[in-house]
Order: C-alpha cells, then sequence, then structure tokens
C-alpha cells in the first residue's frame, strides 16, 4: 500500500555543497534530495564526514566560505508566503531569510557551548530572539522566555534566566538551547546532532523532551545523528548518506527490517544486539570514509563495498531510483522493480547474521 502523498514542508532538489579549497574541491554534499513532511521526523544518518551537517547548514545558509551551494533547490513552505519559498536562492544575508531563520526554521546545534555566547545571559540570548522575530516588549519577552525556559524542562527558570552559559550543565545548555530554537514557535526544528556529547541518561531526557513537543506543538523535525538508537526511537522516514550522497531513503520501519543498500546493511551488523553469542566479535564496515579530496571514482562505497561490481561501480555513481516508497542509489538496484524485490545477498546475510 502507497503511502498518502502529502505536500511536503520542506523539499530538497539535487542539493549540492562544495568547498573550493587550495587543495582541491570537496563536494561536501552532492546530488542531495529530500523531503520533509508537517509533523514527521526525518533523520539523516551515517558516518562522521558523510554531509550530513553541511546539509542542515545549507538549509539556513549557514555554510561558510569557501563553502557554497553550487546547485539544487530548497523550497519550503513558509507561513507567509503562498508558494514555496527557494531558501538556495535567497541572500544569505537578506532580510526575507533572516526572518524564516529563527522564526519559521529552529535549529539546535551539536555543541551548546560554542553555539551560545558566554558573555550573555541564556535570557538576553532568548529575549533577544523574541524580540526580534515577535515585536515584544522587554518585559513581556522576559516572561516568555521564562515560560519557554520551563516548558523545555529547565527547573526555577525564574533563576536560571539570569546564569551564563558555562554556569549549566550539559543537559540544561541544550534545554537552553532547544527553548531558543522553539521560542517562536517553528513549524521545522533542524537538531544536529544534539544528544552526542550528553551522557547516556541525558540523552532520553531530551529526546522525550523533543517528541513532547513535536506533538504539542505539531512541527516537523530535521534530525542528524549517527547513532542508529536514536533513529529506531525518533523516525518518520530515514535518509542514509555516504560521503555527500543520499545512498537509501525509506520510512524506518523498512530501514532496519527490509534495508537495500550494501552501506545501510552494514551499518546495522554492526549494531550490537542483546541476542548475539558471546565471544562473538562485532561486525564492522572495513576501511574508513575516504578524504573528500580523495573520493573514489564511479561509486563512493565501493572501496569499502562487499558486493562491488568491477567494471560498474568503479566507472559510474548510480542515480538515486525510487520505487514510490524507497529510494537507493545502487548499480544492485537498477529499477523501481529491482527496488521493491530485493536482492538475494540480502537474505544470506540476514541468514549469516542470525547463525
Amino acid at each position: 500500500m502507497r503511502r498518502q502523498i502529502i505536500e511536503p514542508l520542506l523539499e530538497i532538489e539535487k542539493l549540492s555543497t562544495h568547498f573550493e579549497t587550495a587543495d582541491g574541491l570537496v563536494k561536501a554534499v552532492d546530488d542531495v534530495t529530500l523531503r520533509v513532511e508537517p509533523g514527521k521526523t526525518l533523520c539523516i544518518v551515517g558516518e562522521s564526514g558523510c554531509g550530513k551537517s553541511v546539509t542542515a547548514r545549507s538549509i539556513l545558509r549557514l555554510v561558510d566560505p569557501p563553502g557554497r551551494i553550487v546547485a539544487g533547490r530548497i523550497n519550503f513552505r513558509s507561513r507567509e508566503a503562498e508558494e514555496a519559498v527557494d531558501l538556495a536562492a535567497l541572500d544569505p544575508r537578506g532580510p526575507e531569510l533572516r526572518r524564516i531563520r529563527g522564526k519559521e526554521i529552529g535549529m539546535v546545534f551539536q555543541e551548546p557551548m560554542v553555539a551560545l555566547s558566554p558573555v550573555h545571559t541564556i535570557g538576553q540570548q532568548l529575549v533577544e530572539v523574541l524580540r526580534l522575530h515577535e515585536q515584544l516588549g522587554k518585559k513581556e519577552a522576559r516572561e516568555r522566555a521564562i515560560a519557554e525556559l520551563r516548558g523545555v524542562g529547565i527547573p526555577n527558570p525564574e533563576q536560571r534566566i539570569d546564569a551564563y552559559s558555562f554556569q549549566l550543565s550539559g543537559g540544561m545548555r541544550q534545554r537552553a538551547m532547544i527553548a531558543m530554537a522553539l521560542a517562536c514557535r517553528p513549524q521545522l526544528l533542524i537538531a544536529d546532532e544534539p544528544t552526542t556529547a550528553l551522557d547516556v541518561t541525558t540523552q532520553a531526557q531530551i529526546l522525550r523532551l523533543l517528541r513532547k513537543l513535536q506533538e504539542e506543538r505539531g512541527m516537523a523535525i530535521l534530525f542528524i545523528t549517527h547513532d542508529l538508537g536514536v533513529v529506531a526511537e525518533l523516525a518518520d522516514r530515514v535518509a542514509v548518506m555516504y560521503l555527500g550522497n543520499v545512498v537509501e531513503e525509506c520510512d524506518v520501519d523498512s530501514l532496519f527490517h527490509d534495508p537495500r543498500h550494501p552501506y545501510t546493511r552494514a551499518l546495522l551488523r554492526s549494531v550490537p544486539r542483546i541476542e548475539r553469542r558471546a565471544r562473538r566479535r562485532l561486525p564492522t564496515i572495513r576501511g574508513q570514509v575516504p578524504h573528500p579530496q580523495q573520493r573514489p571514482s564511479g561509486c563512493p562505497y565501493r572501496t569499502r563495498c562487499d558486493h562491488v561490481v568491477l567494471g560498474e561501480c568503479d566507472v559510474d555513481n548510480p542515480d538515486l531510483v525510487s520505487d514510490g516508497e524507497r529510494e537507493v542509489r545502487c548499480v544492485h538496484y537498477p529499477t523501481a522493480d529491482s527496488i521493491r524485490a530485493g536482492h538475494e545477498l540480502e537474505h544470506e546475510e540476514v541468514a549469516a547474521d542470525a547463525g
């Protein structure tokens, strides 16, 4: 049964963000196509260096020079516009993008200690966001800021509002960042590995908080992570990235129970499982992600793939093929029918893993 077609809140079409350095061209994001539906969560997963964070920063035009968007569209359905706005075509410093950034699209960064100003209190930074986008007076903005801090679970917000970032724990800093990102009730929240620097207990608290706020406010979330446990808990759909490419995109159940791309299957095999036999080595992906300036010819994953086809994988990087439910970029899945049918190698891997 095909999923209902819903008008996307955010639709990225063939986005490419490159860095022209003295040592050569870095294709950090290359021909990426994604969509985020209203009220849903899309997780982008992959190893470090695969282009996840640059994709997120490209949406809000926060890529620092020498990086720049060289191709593609980023269509966002703003509340204030009748038609979708192409964020890639806007001036990064212009008023139109500044109205969207922070008001309709919020962002939670990976390390709040770096993202938050150390010389301004949490309250000063939160009040500035509210006054800029909501045109509130000082007193009203402060009252609203206290309410936002209380809403993300910060105890004694009347006192904590005057604290500096270095006076808060890691979990409290991240909650303050979330309050700042959501203060203006955005339609979309971009969260760039917001739990990576936190302990396991605090990670679970932050994830529960995000789910709670999403249910209350009906916002969409674009969540970037390398943790498949987080994906299983939070995602509606998942995009797997490798060296700047989306190699597979599907719903979360299909990703874990019926994956297609060799890289997706390798990631899943490397996740520790309780039912694995004792004293059995955990499967790993051989090698490492190539340096972006040493990108292999053809499929970028071929140097680590156990199912490489010589004469094909080393010649061309396949196009992203869709069957209406999932998209896969692999020589083993050249058509929609082949994606639906799956590949016999999948069954061999599952049987070997079970043994």
